[in-house]
This record gives structure tokens, sequence and C-alpha cells, in this order.
């Protein structure tokens, strides 16, 4: 994603700030071993203050830090915004507690946030990314598609949602276009994909998924689906491993995977992906990434055009800004007038 999408998302954050002072302090919380975190909340930071609004960042380590981060940090804080982080996905019941009992909104970068703690959020379908995801493993591995020239992939049908008990209990009016966030019916069936495999080949792939969250567990079997439809279940043997949000965990299971020589590695959020990219540098196994939110921060590529041009594809988590910032200041500005 370019830089430019994020400065919409920010340019939307200022103006809701700016509605009243009552909320023109925004916390911007996230795990600062999170690279997609990171360049997200600066950016945003950036924005807020060069239109004279405060944004304080609220880092945590992990999850073992959060309670005591955000408790010593809400005070100060009228709103709260979370990207796209995984650990936060991980640990909405502490936030929710903390933003609840101190009536501060959150601002949710994706459903499973929303879920836990949010207000609202444009979210995309996790397990549509990891078809996605599995659909383009296909491909690869019967030979249709080099993945050196592969496009990282968004959804394309992100969905405007709300969580009812929190807006009801913060008096936010909710459009009528918006779903509440634990409805079903939202939800589209991928169509079925291109490729079958005739020859009957079998497969070994590897799934290096970051934590058990209902989010990146959707995109793992959203990812199974497609590969058992396009290989034939008797044609391929999946070893999933679970990291349990424990970053090096994640290296020694890429490293596994590689010195079994898998035919493919599925890596389930960004520390799984930087874990194989770095595993296979040496053995170009090819990579497949999902639930990560901007490839060309997570693997270091300046100026990152949406194809990494290695071993390495996959898709992102997403929801397109535009259509984010459109939200905000469409959804909260009434609420924060009063």
């Amino acid at each position: 994603m370019k830089k430019g999408l994020f400065l919409m998302a920010a340019t939307a954050l200022a103006c809701l700030a700016g509605c009243s002072k009552q909320h023109a302090n925004v916390g911007l919380l996230y795990c600062s071993a999170e690279a997609n975190s990171i360049y997200q909340v600066n950016v945003v930071k950036e924005e807020l203050e060069k239109k004279g609004y405060t944004a304080k960042l609220i880092s945590f380590s992990d999850s073992n830090d959060i309670s005591a981060v955000l408790n010593g940090n809400i005070n100060d804080i009228d709103s709260i915004y979370i990207p796209t982080d995984n650990t936060c996905a991980a640990n909405t019941e502490i936030i929710n507690n903390i933003a609840r009992a101190n009536k501060k909104p959150v601002y949710a970068g994706e459903e499973g946030i929303c879920k836990g703690c949010g207000a609202i959020t444009l979210s995309i379908n996790y397990y549509n990314i990891g078809f996605k995801t599995g659909e383009m493993a296909v491909e690869v591995l019967l030979g249709h598609a080099d993945i050196k020239t592969m496009e990282i992939a968004y959804d394309q049908n992100p969905v405007k949602k709300y969580n009812a008990e929190i807006c009801n209990e913060l008096g936010i009016t909710v459009p009528s276009d918006y779903v509440e966030v634990n409805s079903n019916a939202t939800a589209v069936t991928p169509a079925p994909i291109a490729f079958q495999n005739s020859s009957n080949q079998s497969f070994t792939i590897g799934i290096s998924q970051l934590i058990q969250h209902p989010a990146l567990d959707a995109a793992t079997q959203g990812f199974k689906d497609a590969v058992i439809q396009g290989l034939g279940e008797s044609h391929v043997t999946f070893d999933v491993k679970n990291a349990s949000g424990d970053i090096p965990t994640c290296s020694v299971i890429a490293n596994n995977f590689v010195s079994h020589n898998y035919d493919l590695i599925m890596a389930n959020a960004t520390p799984a992906l930087q874990a194989a990219a770095n595993a296979t540098a040496q053995k170009p196994i090819p990579v497949l990434g999902t639930s990560v939110t901007e490839y060309g921060v997570a693997l270091n590529i300046p100026n990152f055009s949406g194809v990494v041009g290695t071993n390495v594809s996959g898709t992102s988590d997403l929801a397109p800004l535009t259509e984010q910032a459109k939200m905000l200041t469409e959804i909260f500005k009434d609420f924060l007038k009063k």
C-alpha cells in the first residue's frame, strides 16, 4: 500500500479528533514487535500532529504488558485507534475491559478487534483471503504461476461493520448500511478455483500460524479448503504449527519446514512471514503469506510496488484506507459534536 492511503486514513482521524475538544487526544495502541503496526501508527501520528492534534503512541512489547501500559495511559487520551495488530487482536478482552470502564471509544483496524473491543471497523473476510492464498498455492505448485511475479492480493469486498453493544453503550448512531459485527449475513462463498490436479501429484505444505485467534484460524481454514479443492484431499499433507504468539518460535517452525524440504510454506501473520522468508533465503521454497498488512514493510522493501520478486507472495489483510477514511468521518461526525 502506498503511503498516501495511510495518510488518507490519518486525515480522517485528524478530522475525527478535531470535531470535539473532548475527543482531541487519540491514543495509538500497538505492539512494538510488529513492523506493520509501527509503520501504520507512525504515519497516523505524523498526520495528526501536522493538524495540531495530540497523537500519543502507546506501545507494548507483548501480551504480558498490555494491561499495565494501557492503564498507565488511559487518562491521557480520549479515544483509541488500533491498526491491524495481531497481538491486540489476541488480547481484545483486556483492551475492552479498560476502554469501556473509562468510556473510551475504540476504532478497530479489523473485524476481530472490533468484535472484542471496537465500535466500528471496515473489515476484510479472513476466510476469503486465506482461500485466495490457497488458490495461489495451487497455481504455484501445479506450475500455472511463477511466484516471483505474483502480485500481493487483497480482499475486494470489505464490509462496514459495527459492534452493537459498544455503540449502544456509547450512544453512537450507526447508518443503515453498516452490518452488525457478529452477523454472518455478509459471508461470501469464494468461487471454485481455476486449476485442478489432473496429474494427481502429491505435495506437503507447512503452515505456520503466529497465534490461535478466530481471524487467523479462519484464514488457515480458507487456505486449506482451497488447496484441498485444487489438489485433492488425498494428494496434500498439511503440517500445521502454531507459535502461540512467540515470535522466535516462528523461526523454529520455518527452519523445521525447510529442513524437511516441504513443497510450500504458508505463513499466517507478519512474524510468521518474516521467519519463513529468512529461513528460505538460501533454499527458495515457495512462501505465501496471509493476514499480513504491508509486505514492503514486513520484508523491508523500499518503494514496494506490489510484487516481492522472490520466492515470496501472498495476501494482505488491509482494507482500503480510502474507504476507511470515509467511514470514520461519516459515522463519528455527529457523535463527536455532542
